[in-house]
């Protein structure tokens, strides 16, 4: 079935996997005793529990409002940039007249 180097492997991986197996192991009676226990929770637990329905809503909705509130910002700065640099190429294009102008009446 395996081959000769397969079958040498074999005995440290199967070491390997029942070495780790405890550690991985869970047990379930801490957590059957705190859901079958007729304590009531704490107020502070409970009023955790009253918010925690509204944190992902409140988080999507937050969050949608910050990405939305950099793309208008964003866009309204690179129109703002464009518009910067279209006033600047006219005044350069106007200082460029008039330095052809000046240079022209020299010679």
């Amino acid at each position: 079935m395996l081959s000769q180097p397969a079958r040498r492997f074999m005995p440290a991986v199967v070491f390997f996997q029942s070495a780790r197996a405890p550690l991985s192991r869970r047990t379930f009676t801490s957590t059957q005793a705190i859901f079958n226990s007729t304590q009531k929770p704490s107020a502070y637990k409970e009023g955790m529990n009253q918010y925690r329905t509204f944190t992902g809503p409140f988080a999507k909705v937050f969050l949608g409002g910050v990405f939305v509130y950099q793309v208008l910002y964003w866009t309204w700065l690179k129109l703002e940039m464009d518009e910067i640099k279209v006033a600047k190429n006219k005044q350069v294009a106007v200082l460029e007249k008039e330095a052809r102008e000046i240079t022209s009446n020299q010679k």
